[in-house]
């Protein structure tokens, strides 16, 4: 089991908290919670049943799907999708046959129910969340461990995925910035990936005499962007 995110989020007048955690290869899913005040407002849950199987879900990998759904829940909090006080709304019957996450949006991001009812903040939030982990999109992996030292080389190799289907993204733009508390970005690294995803990023890391520097790893493509961060070591 991995060490989980726990992040306060003040938005208006509420402090949200997040709490994103892995429930162990035994029970093979990662869960957030967010909470105001105590009592939870809404939760998610994704499952790795089937990258277990296929032997692709290492911790690294893990680690990243987690802190992918906690920048998810962050993001929703902070576009105010529970900004909608709950004494406010009205209740809505589901149409049947109809699961309350299996409800359509409005292009102005309001969900529409049967009937013309207005759907509850509950509502919301699941059609909300079931949307967000229903649409692909880039993730960036690191799959060779590497230390990024102050004037030193490095080679690390990179993957981009899609989020659902774990496909590989061919040319996908990578590109390795350094940014530090002294000195303006610099980019050390352009390159794209491969056929199969991935790429081997080979650049030198600039040297620092004060302050503290950290590498930013990014990769872009038509379904979107992701990034890996680490920290600027300096020579013992």
């Amino acid at each position: 089991m991995i060490t989980g995110f726990n992040t306060d989020i003040k938005h208006g007048d509420k402090v949200y908290h997040i709490q994103t955690e892995d429930k162990g290869l035994q029970n093979p899913y990662i869960e957030s919670l967010v909470y105001v005040g105590g009592e939870i407002l809404a939760s998610k849950k994704t499952s790795y049943a089937e990258q277990i199987k296929g032997g692709g879900a290492d911790e690294k990998w893990i680690g990243g799907l987690m802190e992918q759904q906690h920048r998810t829940m962050i993001a929703a909090i902070k576009r105010g999708r529970f900004d909608a006080p709950a004494d406010t709304t009205k209740s809505a019957i589901p149409a049947p046959g109809r699961t309350l996450a299996q409800g359509t949006a409005t292009p102005d991001g309001e969900a529409a129910s049967a009937g013309g009812e207005e759907k509850t903040l509950d509502q919301v939030i699941i059609d909300y969340l079931a949307s967000e982990a229903e649409s692909e999109h880039l993730e960036l992996a690191l799959l060779s461990q590497a230390d990024f030292i102050a004037g030193t080389s490095v080679e690390v190799r990179v993957a981009a995925r899609k989020s659902l289907s774990q496909s590989p993204i061919p040319a996908a733009a990578i590109e390795v910035k350094v940014i530090s508390t002294v000195e303006p970005p610099r980019v050390i690294f352009r390159g794209k990936t491969a056929a199969d995803g991935t790429a081997v990023v080979r650049c030198t890391v600039p040297t620092f005499r004060e302050g503290t520097a950290a590498v930013i790893i990014s990769a872009q493509s038509p379904i979107g962007n992701d990034e890996v961060k680490q920290l600027v070591k300096r020579k013992k």
